[in-house]
């Protein structure tokens, strides 16, 4: 009896022919397997190998909006390293369309546990202080192909930065916790003024929608390097807000830097006498002059020119009203929310920095 002897150095799948008429070289079914160490006893047993299953999702913790962002389509992975005597991957991940930030990128290394899915943020970054770069400067033309790993410290190197090291126990602010993934920087400062314009004594600094108009009656305190740079409320001439209702003045906010960069403060205020005192307030608009900021939370530390010190946080939210400016457009730019002081009392005269 003759013997048939197939190979299939072809390496191709071929499902349209019958299975009689199919030419050597070609199969017509294949089934991925694998020989070794298996998940249950059955060690050296061929089992079926496992395809692609996503294990988790990357995000950037915005520490102004406190809400998660999205990395872009154009994000990877641009290196890889499997520590498997810990059931551990890390990831080298490079997004060169990033949406916040002045350089329009982030860079990160990330871990991920399979067996407790714990995922860990060991090194965000969307600028290194410089507007251009970020700290890690990865590149996706340079992959990071040296990786190893020697107790905590995890070596890697792309041949575009010089090799570098990080300690995976270092524990470094992750962006899905309620702090920064960079130490505190600068968001904004202003010399605090005084006011009681509206019957009440009001400290801080309120340039945003105040009382009075085309003369403003509550308006107070100025922005001071290097947040000096003023973005004005939109529209035309005088806001109004329904019949009766005194003529409002469509001031400005002092536009943020670092990771506030996006934003400008309106108001950050004290009322200290009549029906509201004891009431704090903070009030922000969008940097670009167009659009409400709409929900979300600021809380960082408050320091003072007279030495003083102290915490603040804020949930602001988009008020629901609208203003109606002379050319009868619709307005309603500025976010606000009751201010929460820990430790600080405002001051005239006293210079204010704000961290984020």
């Amino acid at each position: 009896m003759a013997r048939t002897q197939r190979n299939f150095v072809k390496g191709r799948m071929n499902k349209v022919l019958d299975e009689r008429l199919v030419p050597n070289g070609e199969y017509i079914d294949a089934l991925n397997v694998r020989l070794g160490s298996t998940e249950e006893s059955e060690i050296g047993s061929i089992e079926k190998a496992k395809g692609n299953t996503q294990l988790t999702r990357l995000f950037y913790l915005d520490p102004v909006s406190n809400t998660n962002v999205n990395l872009s389509d154009s994000a990877r992975c641009i290196g890889a390293y499997d520590d498997g005597a810990n059931e551990t991957i890390y990831w080298f991940v490079h997004d060169p369309s990033f949406s916040l930030g002045n350089t329009g990128k982030l860079d990160m290394i990330v871990s991920f546990n399979t067996l407790t899915t714990d995922i860990v943020y060991h090194i965000v970054s969307i600028d290194d202080g410089s507007g251009v770069n970020t700290t890690l400067n990865f590149n996706p033309k340079f992959l990071v192909t040296g990786v190893n790993l020697e107790g905590d410290l995890l070596f890697f190197t792309d041949n575009f930065n010089p090799p570098r090291v990080i300690n995976t126990k270092k524990p470094f602010a992750e962006p899905n916790t309620a702090t920064s993934t960079t130490s505190s920087t600068t968001a904004w400062s202003f010399t605090a003024g005084q006011t009681t314009g509206t019957g009440a004594e009001q400290i801080g600094f309120h340039q945003g929608t105040t009382i009075g108009c085309p003369t403003s009656i509550n308006e107070m305190g100025a922005g001071v390097a290097p947040t000096t740079t003023q973005i004005n409320l939109p529209g035309t001439g005088c806001y109004t807000l329904g019949t009766g209702a005194l003529n409002q003045t469509k001031g400005y906010g002092i536009q943020g830097v670092n990771n506030a960069s996006g934003f400008a403060l309106t108001q950050f205020m004290t009322t200290t006498s009549g029906s509201s005192a004891g009431s704090s307030t903070l009030g922000i608009i969008m940097a670009s002059g167009a659009g409400n900021p709409g929900q979300g939370v600021l809380s960082g530390t408050i320091t003072g020119s007279d030495g003083s010190s102290g915490t603040f946080s804020c949930n602001y939210n988009m008020p629901q009203f609208f203003f109606t400016d002379d050319s009868g457009a619709a307005q309603n730019p500025e976010a606000t929310g009751s201010l929460v002081l820990i430790g600080l009392s405002l001051t005239n005269g006293v210079t204010y920095t704000l961290t984020l």
